[in-house]
């Protein structure tokens, strides 16, 4: 745009049309970006950046956000190769040291780990998995294990001592839906970019929606689930998969991001 990237101007005006009133110009109403105006924001922010910018870098401080980039290309990552630059792949655990502490794990414990026994016993945390992998069964997965499916009974995390199989009561496909329309159907992480249709392309699942305090601290003596409790609004949150699993494992201490 010249000699002062559109990025420069937004971030020392706070908007770009407060640095057009500021130069006595007229404002622009436009709302909508095409793919050109988000290639050249990118590359601005490289430029002042002296590297490819993170998506957390474009939505603070891009001249378009992280889910106009998405629109215009499908995903954060195909806009940064469409501004000519390659996503950001920087693990500091390789994938042969997951795959053997799982390994490890397993030889020890005689089955396959959860991730409550990860968190517990692993070198590694589950988040580190979820970073790399997305989800816990592909994790498992890829180091070359049979996925033993969601566990029930007393092989369940939220068993508390015999209380029978644990459902989430009558209300809660409506609550769930309740919390995915108040957040917007995008997942309540901040910086997190992640939508309902990015989170169906990149997991062939919908969003998920977390129980901030644990099911399990709303089962009475007799193993009865308050339902209408533990699924109030209040204590739901829409999550995306690799933060789901990041909630989990700090369970129940997750922060209150709201």
């Amino acid at each position: 745009m010249g000699r002062v990237s559109a990025n420069a101007v937004q971030t020392h005006f706070g908007s770009w049309n407060e640095g057009l009133r500021a130069a006595n110009l007229e404002t622009t109403i436009q709302q909508t970006a095409t793919k050109e105006d988000v290639i050249e924001a990118i590359q601005d922010l490289a430029a002042e950046l002296g590297r490819p910018p993170k998506a957390q870098e474009m939505e603070q401080h891009g001249a378009w956000s992280v889910k106009v980039a998405q629109r215009c290309f499908g995903g954060w990552n195909h806009a940064l190769r469409s501004a000519g630059f390659e996503p950001h792949k920087q693990w500091s655990i390789s994938e042969e040291q997951l795959h053997r502490e799982i390994e490890r794990l397993a030889d020890e414990l005689g089955h396959v780990p959860s991730t409550i026994e990860m968190r517990d016993s692993g070198r590694y945390s589950v988040g580190s998995y979820a970073r790399r992998y997305g989800t816990w069964q592909d994790a498992i997965e890829a180091a070359g294990f049979e996925y033993p499916g969601r566990p029930s009974g007393p092989e369940h995390p939220l068993w508390k001592g015999g209380y029978g199989d644990i459902s989430y009561g009558p209300n809660w496909y409506r609550q769930r839906k309740r919390a995915l329309e108040r957040d917007g159907f995008e997942c309540q992480m901040p910086g997190c970019p992640i939508n309902r249709e990015t989170h169906r392309e990149r997991w062939d699942r919908d969003l998920n929606v977390h129980h901030i305090t644990p099911l399990g601290a709303f089962i009475d003596a007799d193993g009865v689930l308050h339902y209408e409790r533990s699924n109030r609004l209040e204590n739901l949150i829409t999550l995306c998969q690799r933060h789901h699993m990041l909630w989990e494992e700090f369970a129940p201490l997750q922060p209150d991001i709201r």
